[in-house]
């Protein structure tokens, strides 16, 4: 059996959940606004009436200064590959690491870069992981370079391969 207390209080926390439950209800019932032009919630259609147009751009005329990066690395590589079609690397440009592995294979790499032809054209392709990455056309093959230097401006990594046929070229730049 239950108390009247007991009674009562259930009572009440039955009104009280019965009253909560009803509140979104009555909400949800109110008659709507009159329609008027200004209302917190209505936005003006952005798609009706006629667009506005951006404002013409200015065409370029000269292409952009090469960033001091690639053009340190474009004019290193043209340097690089003249010393070698010319027969002989000049070490000084280069760590001692990579003129300790490049010294015992100079006469191979000399002679495969001189067998490549007359160098036409090189082509700033983009930079990973420290290092400038640039495709390089020679009279009778295409290759691909990398080089990237150390922090007191000495060739630290410098790579070359035949580049792959499915590799698209890059655009022509000049030497």
């Amino acid at each position: 059996m239950h108390t009247p207390r007991q009674t009562l209080i259930t009572g009440a926390i039955l009104a009280l959940v019965a009253g909560l439950m009803a509140t979104p209800a009555l909400a949800q019932q109110t008659p709507p606004a009159p329609d008027s032009d200004v209302a917190a919630a209505r936005l003006p259609n952005a798609f009706d009436g006629t667009p506005r147009t951006a404002p013409p751009v200015a065409v370029q005329q000269t292409p952009t200064a090469e960033a001091p990066d690639v053009a340190r690395g474009r004019e290193t590589l043209t340097a690089v590959i003249a010393d070698a079609q010319d027969g002989s690397l000049d070490f000084t440009g280069f760590t001692d690491d990579v003129a300790d592995r490049l010294r015992p294979v100079e006469a191979e790499l000399t002679a495969a870069i001189q067998s490549f032809g007359a160098l036409e054209s090189i082509a700033y392709v983009g930079h990973q992981n420290g290092a400038d990455m640039f495709e390089v056309r020679f009279e009778s093959l295409l290759t691909q370079w990398v080089i990237g230097f150390d922090g007191d401006d000495r060739i630290a990594v410098l790579l070359f391969r035949e580049a792959p046929d499915e590799a698209p070229p890059a655009p022509s730049s000049g030497n």
